[in-house]
């Protein structure tokens, strides 16, 4: 199983390190068959190139780290679309720089979650997520919240009017990347991505706990 990380930064280097570094948490990711490859897509829309030197420090010979820059910006989904066309992996997430994982064991749990749908139904699902925490910017008067709120009992009710975040979502490669995002949407081209993704209820898992950190101070934001 490998799955494709793609990061989109601009002009934020010191967030893209951390968030760099929240993905190489994940390792070793033990228990499960291939699943300890990763490949990570960097696409960097920023003034200047990362370093090489910043990327070396995350050298891994059991992970690809591509590194794209695309400037000047032509936008965060032609951004997206970019990060596809230069994936190959089974599963596809997405995560902005400055975003990140809840914790050490976010994506083993989503691969459980995965493996259990499989179990119990004979298939793999098209699309698995989680809960993302949404972290305020230093300052705010505002208090951390999860979406989906743990209150929600009935996940599919609940899809019919909201979406997840992004970056708690990780999606069939395969349909991914034959769906790359309508950069000229009526809506947002993430929303309306997620939208087919989740289309049918009977190939969507969720994993009722938190596995990302979603930064509105960050490019996300």
């Amino acid at each position: 199983m490998l799955v494709s990380l793609i990061i989109l930064s601009r002009n934020n280097p010191e967030e893209l390190m951390a968030t760099l570094s929240t993905v190489y948490s994940q390792l070793p990711i033990g228990g499960f068959e291939g699943a300890q490859v990763l490949e990570v897509v960097v696409v960097d829309s920023s003034l200047n190139k990362c370093p090489q030197s910043s990327l070396d420090q995350f050298s891994r010979s059991n992970i690809g780290l591509t590194y794209l820059y695309d400037y000047p910006p032509r936008g965060i989904y032609p951004g997206m679309n970019l990060g596809l066309s230069c994936s190959s992996g089974n599963w596809i997430l997405f995560l902005n720089s400055g975003d990140s994982f809840f914790d050490s064991t976010s994506l083993i749990r989503l691969f459980q979650c995965i493996l259990n749908f499989e179990s119990r139904f004979g298939f793999k699902p098209l699309a698995v997520f989680g809960q993302a925490l949404i972290c305020p910017t230093l300052g705010s008067s505002c208090k951390q919240w999860l979406v989906p709120d743990p209150a929600v009992h009935s996940i599919h009710r609940w899809l019919n009017f909201y979406y997840p975040n992004h970056q708690s979502l990780l999606v069939d490669g395969s349909w991914a990347r034959a769906h790359p995002f309508q950069v000229d949407a009526p809506q947002s081209a993430d929303r309306v991505w997620m939208r087919a993704a989740l289309s049918d209820p009977q190939r969507v898992a969720y994993l009722a706990e938190p596995v990302v950190r979603f930064s509105l101070g960050g490019v996300s934001g």
